[in-house]
């Protein structure tokens, strides 16, 4: 565990927000040498880059937002006792955190307003940027496992780890732990790999690529969720937020795919 990258007594830079950004730009920059063959201008790489990091940090906000109003309605009172005696460890409840999901949505909608604003081709920068998502998200996950966060359930198995004690999350060095955010890390490598040789074999669509991520990813993530142990992310009877979530991403995933298919069918018959 190693949250902050300390460069002096009041300089301290958070592990995770490196690993990100070492993510980010490297995934940005093999899209840049990818572009020329996928009719994509560069620049155009690195403008949609900026408003889809811009989605991201909005949209993993406020996700994370709305996955802790339950619980606020749940114990309002003690909520807005914490308001009134210190408005920004309420603040910090509120937006202190990031989810993944809700970057997603953010990094689409990111894309889709650039497309729009500049008239570029969503279908070839969606199709060129798609395999990334899961290569940027692997850099994150290797981030989570060296801040503590987003930590797995008791376990004493092989590949156990047992984290030191930290004031952010005081009961995760109380037992060893699955290393759930590395095994999320390596699938992430894997869904990267699947849609990078994808893209460039079997030619879809940059609908289907984002369908094929969508359903693959959600799949995972529900099974995974059963090796996390962070349950304040939200949980509802059984399964967690982030569970009930998989299965709308996985639908959602299925529909581009087949939605997809059809219109290729159309076009295919339009032009015979």
């Amino acid at each position: 565990m190693y949250p902050y990258i300390v460069i002096s007594e009041s300089i301290r830079i958070p592990t995770y927000g490196v690993m990100f950004f070492i993510g980010y730009a490297g995934a940005v920059c093999i899209a840049m040498r990818s572009a020329l063959f996928y009719r994509v201008n560069k620049w155009d790489v690195i403008y949609s880059a900026v408003y889809m990091i811009l989605g991201i940090g909005v949209g993993a906000k406020l996700m994370y937002f709305v996955s802790k109003v339950p619980r606020i309605f749940l114990h309002f009172d003690a909520f807005v006792k914490l308001w009134r005696l210190d408005i920004m460890s309420a603040l910090n409840y509120l937006f202190g955190g990031l989810t993944f999901y809700g970057g997603l949505i953010g990094a689409a909608t990111g894309l889709i307003v650039y497309c729009r604003i500049y008239q570029v081709d969503i279908g070839g920068l969606s199709k060129l940027m798609i395999p990334y998502i899961p290569f940027v998200h692997m850099f994150g996950r290797i981030g989570c496992f060296f801040a503590g966060c987003c930590y797995g359930i008791p376990y004493k198995g092989p590949l156990a780890v047992h984290f030191p004690y930290n004031e952010i999350e005081p009961k995760l060095s109380e037992v060893s732990r699955f290393p759930v955010q590395l095994l999320e890390a390596g699938g992430n490598l894997v869904l990267f790999i699947i849609l990078f040789v994808y893209r460039r074999k079997g030619r879809p669509s940059g609908k289907t690529l984002f369908g094929l991520y969508l359903l693959l990813y959600g799949v995972m993530r529900f099974f995974i969720e059963l090796l996390r142990d962070d349950l304040d992310r939200g949980q509802y009877k059984l399964f967690s937020t982030s569970q009930i979530i998989s299965v709308i991403v996985v639908a959602v995933g299925l529909y581009f795919i087949v939605t997809s298919k059809r219109e290729r069918s159309k076009k295919i018959c339009n032009n015979e």
